[in-house]
């Protein structure tokens, strides 16, 4: 019986993270320079925790608002606090998580450090069956 995938194996290990007070278009340029759809957002203490920013959330809190992307800065537009799951984490528990919650993305944490994001397209795409 083979192993059941773990996060580890489908996460993305190369992310963006940017500051908050990045403006919206700068984080959409570096975003389409590293074929992205998402971005972390640091914490900008160590009471804050990390925010995600989404082209859902630039498509509804910017485009759909009538917002200006080189006015708008990515904190008022990011989802906070951000999902995290284990690496060792199975993936049809990630992929239960994930739709439990509603949310497309989670951060990946391995011995308290972010190692990557995973994303519910991720987990489709490269899930095999046992």
């Amino acid at each position: 019986m083979a192993q059941t995938p773990r996060v580890r194996d489908v996460m993305m290990p190369d992310f963006l993270k940017l500051d908050g007070v990045t403006r919206v278009s700068d984080a959409l340029r570096r975003m389409q320079d590293g074929n992205m759809h998402v971005a972390l957002v640091e914490p900008r203490n160590e009471d804050d925790v990390y925010g995600i920013m989404t082209l859902k959330d630039v498509a509804r809190k910017v485009i759909g608002e009538r917002l200006k992307v080189h006015e708008t800065h990515v904190y008022e537009i990011m989802s906070k606090p951000v999902l995290s799951v284990q690496a060792s984490m199975p993936i049809p528990y990630a992929a239960r998580l994930l739709t439990n919650f509603n949310v497309s993305y989670a951060m990946v944490m391995e011995s308290n450090d972010v190692v990557g994001m995973i994303s519910l397209n991720g987990i489709v795409k490269n899930w095999r069956e046992e």
